[in-house]
């Protein structure tokens, strides 16, 4: 994702550590440590001093301070010693727990500089004892003096005292003495102290005052400035004024520049996504999303890092079904400003909703306004970028361009959340019902073209999910060569005996549309002699008659005259069907679906008479029947409730039967061939002869 020079990217996604070597610092900043190492290396400390290293939450600042405690390490005159505040808990414990601590790490870390061998060890051990001379003493805010009730005080003092009989006064100048003598000098890291308490802080900062002229003895405080200045500032006390009485020198971790992130993510992604299925990453998109929406979207190493944290679980569970890069981009938005992600699924409607060509210049809705406004209130800058990169149709509420519904299956093919399946689908990380996994969906895809292996691959999709997967396959059939047409089109109308046919919902396709639509977008490809060609041998290729019906649906010129071949070509197809239909058995025509329509159709515009011979079989007037009856959907205005009433072909049934004196006979005649045994009853049949009783006696339909 970078052309950059590779670098260790171990320390992006080990959560929020911070690093503790120079070969884990991405941001460079290794020499920055030096410098502040050689400054309190060589700080003149007689009387101590006070360092502090200063940056808001997320600058790096614990990185930066282990790479300057790294750095004092390496010298033989530097003891470091690292103390962290968390472990004490209130101000008694403070004092003891600090002295005890600084007392320990000297005496763990001696042998490792023969120079502070014997010097560290004596002044360990009066660490040692002073703590237990100040273990009975508290603070007094404001002074730096310790003072406690007698009976305290005395039993303090006769702990630390012993045979020794020494007061407090006498060992700190005993233990300022050797520390004064000491070849080198010791440097205290105190970090995390602005995740204290308020009160902690002021405890904290109080030892330091208290402690911090000990010769040759360097803190080196680490804290958010203004975290620390609001817990100091007490009453007529300003907390800036407290530190600057404190701190002798002070270095701001600088601030980081946007760009000096791009490889510690684009490196970071790629350690991340590593063995992962995320799909194919669009690189025409990837360079604008990264620059224009990610990058800016960051300031600091540690939202990097929580990000590049949270990228697996956010990839792993949309299993491919969404771009790579939209998620990518929206986990961004998710880690970053959580708010504006969260406005995401109260607006899916606004972001992906497209407008005719009629509604171009129309206003926006309240709603829309508001959501423009809270989306700009929520991120500012970054609003208008996202919305343009992720939800083009929501461009226009910026001042953008519009975009019709045409565009959706565009955006759908290429699973950007910009269609409002796929923004389900990333919102809710599942596959809602009758949708088909987008690896099957690629996996037919890439066999277009091959009749025998698109054939194959659509018989593997499970019937709940056929209708589904040829829908979402027509984007893929808009460049197919014109050598793939014919065996793509065989492949696909093989397909509609596990279709559901007719009207399958309020405003919904016909069902065999799913399997139409795509053909149709096959055989637009062609024109003249090879539409003639290709539409004939498909013709040829269909087995069953409704099949053959659809077709010359599909290729007819209809009103406006302009059909997908001849007329020449469409009149003979016609003529061809009328002879199969009457050259068909009883026990063929009885199988076939939607068999009034094919008979209606068949005698279209041909040049032969109708023959009714096969009509004197009681299972063609059967299915003729059966396939009379269609369904209608209503709805009234302002429910959602849908109704479907059974309706009844009616003028078609009395067509075929040359009268309604000759169809009451087919029916006369079904009726006795049910009651003799010579046909079984079926549902279908049951309501075909109610509904053709209501409409004999006058009903029709309200429309």
């Amino acid at each position: 994702m970078d052309d950059g020079a590779p670098i260790n990217v171990s320390s992006l996604l080990n959560g929020d550590d911070p690093i503790e070597e120079a070969s884990e610092d991405l941001l460079q900043r290794a020499g920055l440590a030096d410098a502040f190492a050689a400054e309190i290396h060589n700080t003149p400390a007689r009387y101590g001093a006070v360092f502090a290293l200063t940056g808001r939450w997320g600058s790096g600042k614990t990185s930066l301070l282990n790479l300057t405690a790294s750095a004092l390490e390496a010298a033989d005159d530097v003891q470091v010693v690292k103390f962290n505040p968390w472990f004490f808990s209130g101000t008694d414990q403070l004092m003891r727990f600090f002295f005890d601590e600084l007392a320990g790490q000297l005496r763990d870390g001696l042998t490792r500089k023969e120079k502070f061998k014997t010097a560290g060890r004596a002044v360990a051990e009066r660490l040692s004892k002073y703590s237990s001379a100040l273990s009975p003493l508290k603070f007094i805010p404001g002074a730096s003096t310790v003072l406690e009730g007698a009976s305290a005080l005395a039993e303090g003092t006769s702990k630390l005292l012993g045979d020794e009989q020494t007061s407090v006064h006498q060992q700190r100048g005993e233990l300022t003495e050797l520390l004064t003598n000491l070849p080198g000098r010791i440097v205290v890291f105190l970090d995390d102290i602005d995740r204290l308490s308020q009160q902690e802080i002021r405890d904290l900062f109080r030892l330091v005052r208290l402690t911090g002229s000990f010769p040759n003895v360097v803190y080196v405080l680490c804290f958010d400035r203004s975290v620390v200045e609001a817990a100091l500032t007490d009453g007529a006390v300003e907390g800036s004024a407290y530190l600057e009485k404190i701190v002798k020198i002070s270095m701001e971790v600088p601030p980081l520049p946007t760009q000096a992130l791009s490889p510690a993510i684009s490196y970071g992604l790629a350690e991340a996504l590593d063995g992962i299925d995320a799909g194919p990453l669009d690189e025409g998109r990837w360079p604008d999303i990264f620059v224009q929406l990610i990058l800016p979207m960051f300031s600091t190493i540690r939202d990097v890092k929580r990000y590049l944290a949270s990228v697996p679980l956010a990839v792993r569970s949309r299993h491919a079904e969404v771009s790579l890069v939209d998620i990518l981009a929206l986990e961004t938005l998710r880690v970053r400003y959580p708010a504006a992600y969260d406005l995401l699924p109260t607006a899916t409607d606004v972001l992906t909703g497209t407008r005719s060509l009629h509604q171009h210049n129309a206003e926006q809705t309240p709603r829309e306004q508001a959501f423009a406004d809270e989306f700009i209130h929520l991120l500012g800058g970054h609003a208008k970028p996202l919305v343009h990169l992720l939800f083009p149709a929501a461009d226009r509420l910026f001042g953008g361009s519009n975009y019709g519904s045409d565009w959706i299956s565009t955006w759908e093919q290429d699973r950007r959340v910009a269609c409002s399946n796929v923004l389900d689908i990333y919102l809710h990380r599942q596959l809602p019902a009758g949708r088909a996994p987008v690896r099957c969906l690629d996996y037919v895809a890439s066999t277009i073209g091959d009749e025998a292996a698109l054939t194959e691959a659509l018989e593997q999709v499970p019937d709940p999910l056929l209708d589904d997967v040829l829908k979402r396959l027509v984007p893929h059939l808009r460049d197919v060569s014109e050598d793939q047409v014919l065996p793509s089109a065989t492949a696909l109308m093989r397909q509609l005996p596990r279709i559901q046919l007719g009207p399958t919902g309020m405003l919904s396709p016909r069902g065999e549309w799913a399997v139409l639509s795509p053909v149709k977008s096959l055989l637009r490809t062609l024109n003249g002699e090879s539409a003639d060609q290709a539409v004939t041998s498909l013709f040829h290729s269909i087995t069953n008659l409704y099949g053959k019906v659809f077709l010359l649906d599909l290729i007819g010129g209809g009103s406006n005259g302009q059909g997908l071949v001849s007329e020449e070509a469409e009149r003979a197809l016609r003529q061809e069907l009328f002879a199969q239909l009457h050259a068909a058995s009883p026990e063929d025509l009885a199988l076939e679906r939607m068999l009034l329509r094919t008979v209606v159709v068949a005698a279209i515009n041909t040049d032969s008479p109708t023959t009714v011979a096969w009509l004197a079989d009681p299972r063609v007037v059967a299915r003729l029947m059966e396939s009379a009856v269609t369904s209608a959907h209503s709805q009234t205005m302002g429910s959602v409730a849908v109704r479907t009433e059974g309706r009844l072909a009616w003028d078609p049934l009395v067509s075929v039967f040359d009268g309604e004196a000759g169809l009451a006979e087919a029916v006369a005649f079904l009726r006795r061939s049910l009651n003799e045994g010579a046909l079984e009853s079926t549902e279908e049949m049951t309501t075909a002869l109610a509904l053709y009783e209501k409409y004999s006696g006058g009903w029709r339909p309200e429309f």
